[in-house]
């Protein structure tokens, strides 16, 4: 998504961020000139009061290092109003003004259908549309039924046009911006009478600007109550299901003000606790959560630095809870954060849901943004180094990254059907991909001639261990020789030391392990469309393709089917390719598949999913 500013009008100046700069207007007429802060991608943000900015996500990540601009630019944004949104970077009002030029070499006849002169020259029609459903449908049917009575190629060509003009309001209108909230730094949830309530508030409202919609913590014993006793309090149910589900998944939860007092207290089970009593990042995570729950739809949330106070963990658990909560979902909300947290940006490798925007400062009050996905320049400009990154208490070695997916996907069904606790990723285990070759190159290489002894093997595991228990998941790969002694002594080392374990995958992968209803689900993805109905007639069983590579498998069981119309999913190694792996692990994880259904005739998987799990635990 894309966001237009237009203060190209001088009824708009007042209204300009002088976070962004500054604004001037000719003497005779409007036109705007502008002193700009801000560059993107090395141009000037703004040109004559318009701009564009994005592409954004649901989240967005403001990185950099101090006094690069980014929480000058949050609090920028924030003070804007209004402005119109799109999927594509060119502004709604440059595609109508496109349209309108294209049409006026059309016979005009053809539009008198169409809102009454939507491409007159009077722009109150186009305003009409804004923010109006209804009728931009509306003018979509109108289009649609008028483009199948014509047959001229130029004049479709045009009706094409405006449709995706239209598509584009209608994006608008089902993503503005309708309300906001902004969380600061100076924020707490601890209040008491020597505390004014509205100190936090007054200290931004003088020195920012901000007056409205600033969210700080002092005020939470008052939105407690007010929801109390308010048709809105199915937000604070909400809100505290959450906290129930994911930190006392045992006792029943209850946030209730304590009016005689004027204290919050969180009721866990049979006891009340003061608020301020709890744990300092579930005090940070309530903070943060509380006004996103308990915000309205469309409501578009700006918070500075969200990781302060937050472990890694809980920092993971926070990002995942705005991408995957149900109820937060529905609620169509999106965020701004500035943040020097590295852990926000690893969880932006696994998902198209989040933007990164980098903050450098040029000279004097310049500052540059690129849109960027992390790379070392992002990392520098944080100050991370590699002996930053620490390990949680246990640490899963993988293969690759489907390895890692899918154990995670995998942990969290048994999870579920077990009703155990949840293992939570970055505190009780964390993922090191080893991509084969740092255990092959000690370990497994078949042109070393020793064979390891345990007190080797041992030594060699401990020297680029960070943590210090290891899972360490290897494929079978169906190995002999010399790889296979090699394993062989992993295994006396895994029965030794409580604190390492070693475990293969029994079969040739781990793509090996899924079931038999997985692998036959996912064969109409490999053939093209001629050839799905013959696809979902195939047999086979699961013995069939356990130790063998499932490209090859595949490849003879189409062939043997006389299947011909399918794709080129087979690799050199008669493995998938690398870019089928991934389809069939995505495949698999938004399958919707439960773990009965994982495990049916498949107690090699449910044996390894246990054990990692009894490990971890």
């Amino acid at each position: 998504m894309y966001i237009h500013f237009d203060f190209s009008q001088r009824i708009s100046k007042d209204t300009f961020p002088l976070e962004f700069g500054k604004l001037d207007f000719g003497f005779y007429d409007d036109t705007a000139t502008s002193k700009n802060n801000y560059f993107l991608d090395n141009l000037e943000l703004f040109d004559n009061g318009k701009a564009s900015f994005g592409k954004l996500g649901a989240i967005n990540f403001f990185v950099g290092a101090n006094n690069s601009g980014k929480s000058r630019f949050l609090r920028g944004l924030f003070k804007v109003n209004s402005f119109k949104c799109t999927e594509q970077s060119k502004s709604v009002l440059d595609l109508f003004f496109e349209l309108q030029e294209k049409s006026t070499n059309i016979d005009t006849a053809i539009f008198f259908e169409l809102s009454e002169g939507l491409f007159g020259k009077n722009l109150s029609k186009i305003g009409d549309l804004f923010g109006s459903l209804y009728q931009i449908e509306d003018v979509q049917k109108s289009v649609v039924n008028l483009k199948e009575k014509i047959n001229d190629i130029e004049h479709i060509q045009i009706l094409d046009e405006i449709l995706n003009f239209l598509k584009e309001l209608k994006f608008h209108s089902e993503n503005y911006l309708k309300k906001k909230i902004y969380i600061p730094i100076l924020r707490s949830i601890i209040y008491d009478s020597n505390l004014n309530k509205d100190s936090f508030n007054k200290i931004y409202e003088i020195k920012y600007g901000l007056k409205e919609n600033v969210f700080t913590g002092l005020m939470l014993f008052d939105n407690v109550f007010e929801l109390h006793n308010s048709a809105d309090i199915i937000k604070l149910e909400k809100f505290t299901l959450w906290l129930q589900d994911n930190f006392y998944q045992n006792e029943k939860l209850q946030l209730i003000p304590d009016k005689a007092n004027s204290n919050l207290l969180l009721k866990i089970g049979d006891e009340m606790h003061p608020i301020f009593n709890i744990g300092d990042g579930i005090q940070q995570l309530i903070l943060l959560l509380f006004p996103i729950f308990t915000s309205d739809n469309d409501t578009w949330c700006f918070i500075e630095e969200p990781e302060t106070h937050l472990h890694p963990g809980l920092q993971r658990i926070f990002i995942e809870t705005l991408l995957n909560n149900e109820y937060l979902k529905s609620k169509n909300l999106r965020y701004f954060f500035t943040t020097h947290s590295n852990h926000f940006l690893d969880l932006s490798l696994h998902t198209d849901d989040i933007s990164i925007f980098q903050f450098h400062k040029g000279s004097q009050e310049k500052f540059m943004i690129k849109n960027v996905k992390p790379n070392k320049e992002t990392l520098d400009l944080l100050g991370v180094n590699n002996s930053s990154v620490l390990m949680a208490n246990s640490s899963i070695w993988v293969e690759g990254p489907t390895d890692r997916k899918y154990i995670s996907f995998f942990l969290k069904l048994y999870c579920t059907k077990h009703s155990r606790k949840h293992l939570k990723e970055d505190i009780d285990f964390a993922f090191f991909e080893y991509g084969g070759n740092l255990i092959e190159h000690y370990l497994f290489d078949e042109n070393f001639e020793e064979v390891f002894s345990d007190e080797q093997v041992r030594e060699k595991i401990n020297s680029f261990a960070i943590s210090n228990k290891i899972y360490l998941l290897a494929d079978n790969d169906n190995a002999t020789g010399k790889k296979l002694k090699r394993r062989e002594e992993l295994e006396k080392t895994s029965e030794a030391e409580k604190n390492f374990k070693y475990q293969n995958t029994n079969y040739r992968e781990i793509e090996n392990l899924l079931p038999i209803k997985i692998i036959k689900d996912f064969l109409v993805e490999l053939v093209n469309s001629s050839e799905e109905e013959n696809v979902n007639k195939i047999s086979f069983d699961r013995e069939d393709y356990i130790s063998i590579g499932l490209g090859q498998f595949i490849t003879d069981l189409f062939v043997k089917n006389k299947i011909n119309d399918f794709k080129k999913f087979k690799g050199d190694s008669g493995t998938l390719k690398s870019s089928y792996k991934t389809k069939l692990c995505e495949f698999v994880i938004n399958g919707d598949y439960s773990y009965p259904e994982l495990i049916e005739n498949n107690n090699q998987l449910d044996d390894i999913i246990s054990d990692l799990y009894q490990f971890i635990n």
